[in-house]
């Protein structure tokens, strides 16, 4: 799973620390980040310490708690690479459809943050562009490149190898799919015919 598609289907608080050019150290909390691609991000920021900050110190980091599980989710290490205060563009990446304003009646800027590097919430190993694509967000185990059931990769112009349709992800059932279901999760309770693409998979007895 990209982490585009991770913090798009994520639900969780995030925390972003910067500091100024003496070092002191700020903390706030702030929504998912708009990912460009695997390598680049926005955040959009009102003026306030956070923006301040950036304009004398350019490196930060993001601490995201997923809604669901124990104690997982990432850390995004950033560098700012330049912003903008285009009220068009602001409106542009506004969460609006999801029922977040993002500080709508306030001065804000689309500020552009490099990742350097990715690192699960707890541990201190770092991810690779590979690593994050493969891993659960739910459980955070290796999924491999279908994901879990519970969330996905997209497949976009596959084909079911069971009836032949056009299928988005693994989640498609069919009649002769059916007859192969052979486990089911004992996380969310969705099943799969393959073990590897479920949380936590159990056999389902005859």
């Amino acid at each position: 799973m990209s982490l585009q598609e991770y913090f798009e289907n994520t639900k969780g608080m995030g925390i972003l620390a910067t500091s100024d050019s003496k070092g002191i150290i700020d903390t706030a909390v702030y929504g998912r980040p708009h990912f460009i691609d695997e390598n680049n991000c926005i955040f959009l920021m009102a003026d306030k310490l956070s923006h301040k900050n950036i304009q004398k110190n350019p490196k930060a980091s993001y601490a995201f708690i997923q809604k669901e599980g124990h104690y997982t989710g990432k850390r995004l290490y950033l560098t700012k690479t330049k912003e903008s205060d285009d009220s068009a563009l602001v409106d542009e990446f506004r969460r609006e459809k999801h029922g977040c304003q993002e500080g709508k009646d306030k001065k804000t800027f689309v500020v552009y943050f490099q990742v350097d590097s990715v690192r699960p919430l707890v541990g201190d190993s770092a991810e690779s562009c590979s690593e994050q694509a493969d891993t659960c967000p739910t459980c955070m185990q290796k999924s491999g490149s279908t994901g879990h059931m519970c969330v996905p990769a997209s497949k976009k112009d596959e084909k079911c190898s069971w009836c032949g349709a056009m299928i988005p992800t693994e989640r498609h059932l069919c009649n002769e799919k059916v007859k192969e279901l052979a486990y089911i999760c004992n996380s969310c309770g969705r099943t799969a015919v393959k073990a590897e693409h479920l949380c936590q998979p159990k056999k389902i007895e005859d």
